[in-house]
């Protein structure tokens, strides 16, 4: 039986930072923020030899697996995968602009043939157990036009999904770079506001330019649920309130010896396994804005070429019980 999900509060997929290792540090942090894994292509996570260190769902759902593709085959396989894992929900990608994505036949240049997006996603719909969903923009190139993105939504919803993901700016598939298409293109929430009275029994999430936990609050008031993804790469300890603010829990979490002995336990069995930085990168975001931590992090950067796990364990502890007030 399908769960009912809330997607209140989500974070983002983000390549390089939505690691397992990550997301096990933004489930200690949040029970109920509804997570992603990095984006994966689908031919990636049907030959991958290392699946596991890439997208190991160690009991962090609720959770989607992102999924980058457009042979419907290898979409039905992915979604196979993705069941078989525990994720609650599998993710079509059809927003990110890279030229690398554009070559692979998958991301925002989808767009361009709405038909081959809903026969997709149609396509990975092979278990009723697990929810299929689309992440896209809302629109192509420099100039808004509304209907295009109406026609879209109409005809992807014609798969049945129930679920769909807005990044509220369109992609320039030429001449900016990723990057420059995350903040370059001017966002429009109107577009996500105006679908959402055409179809009020889909859930769209929003997502793009919400730069602040309280900016979240409010938007999430108005829309189904919203979508961060720099904030959270940028300082991922800001987690610790979202359980309060969007899902009615009566405490905040505190930061503690708690929180990093609980990190490290799960790290500790994947030494060797993967580099030392990948494991250990999420909880670096923990110096994000306390002041007098340059010494921690010098001290911390200078053990990890030994990989001594208990004398990076508390080097943290140290800087927890320092700055205990300051982090919460």
């Amino acid at each position: 039986m399908k769960k009912v999900l809330d997607r209140k509060f989500c974070v983002a997929p983000m390549m390089g930072y939505t690691t397992p290792y990550a997301r096990n540090l933004y489930r200690i942090l949040s029970k109920n923020t509804f997570l992603f894994s990095e984006m994966i292509a689908s031919k990636t996570l049907i030959n991958s030899k290392n699946l596991q260190t890439i997208i190991a769902n160690e009991q962090q759902n609720p959770i989607a697996l992102q999924v980058g593709g457009s042979e419907y085959d290898d979409l039905k396989l992915s979604s196979k995968i993705a069941y078989e894992l525990n994720y609650d929900e599998i993710n079509l990608n059809v927003g990110c602009p890279s030229k690398a994505v554009q070559k692979g036949s998958f991301g925002a240049c989808l767009m361009q043939d709405k038909v081959l997006v809903r026969n997709c996603l149609e396509a990975m719909k092979i278990n009723k157990n697990i929810e299929v969903s689309i992440k896209c923009r809302i629109g192509l190139g420099k100039d808004f036009n509304y209907d295009f993105f109406e026609e879209f939504i109409d005809e992807i919803l014609k798969s049945e999904i129930k679920v769909v993901y807005v990044h509220a700016r369109n992609a320039i598939l030429k001449g900016i770079s990723p990057k420059g298409n995350r903040n370059i293109p001017p966002l429009n929430y109107n577009f996500v506001s105006k679908i959402k009275s055409k179809y009020p029994d889909i859930t769209f999430i929003l997502n793009g330019g919400i730069s602040s936990i309280n900016k979240a609050v409010e938007l999430s008031k108005i829309y189904d649920g919203v979508m961060l993804g720099r904030l959270i790469q940028n300082n991922p300890f800001c987690l610790k309130d979202v359980d309060r603010l969007f899902y009615n829990e009566s405490n905040n979490y505190i930061i503690s010896e708690k929180t990093i002995k609980d990190y490290f336990n799960f790290i500790k069995p994947k030494k060797g396994k993967d580099s030392i930085y990948r494991l250990l990168s999420p909880l670096l975001n923990i110096f994000f804005g306390i002041p007098d931590a340059k010494q921690f992090k010098i001290d911390i950067h200078s053990k990890m070429k030994n990989q001594n796990f208990d004398n990076l364990e508390q080097i943290f502890l140290k800087f927890v019980n320092e700055k205990k007030l300051l982090i919460n």
